[in-house]
C-alpha cells in the first residue's frame, strides 16, 4: 500500500451504515458507532481471546468493559425488536 494517509473508506462506511440498518432497524450516527465498536470488539474477542480477557480483567478497564457490554445488550435489544415487527 502506498504511503497515503487513510482517513475513511466511503464504501466501507456505506456498508457499515446498511449493516447497522439491517441489524437494528435504523442507522443513526449513534447506532452506527455502537455497531462499529461491537464489530471490532467481537472480532478481537474471537481472534485473540486471551488478550481481550486480560484487558477486560484489568480494574482500570472496568468502566469501558461495562460500556461495551451495555452497547452489546442494546444492539441485541434493537435487533429483537426489529425482528418482532416482521
Amino acid at each position: 500500500m502506498e504511503d497515503k494517509k487513510l482517513t475513511t473508506i466511503p464504501e466501507l462506511d456505506q456498508l457499515l451504515y446498511k449493516f447497522t440498518e439491517l441489524l437494528t432497524g435504523e442507522a443513526t450516527p449513534e447506532r452506527v458507532e455502537m455497531v462499529k465498536i461491537w464489530c471490532l470488539y467481537t472480532h478481537m474477542s474471537k481472534a485473540m481471546p486471551p488478550l481481550v480477557q486480560h484487558w477486560a480483567s484489568e480494574p482500570e478497564h472496568a468502566e469501558a468493559r461495562d460500556q461495551i457490554r451495555g452497547m452489546i445488550e442494546q444492539i441485541k435489544q434493537w435487533n429483537q425488536t426489529k425482528n418482532q415487527k416482521h
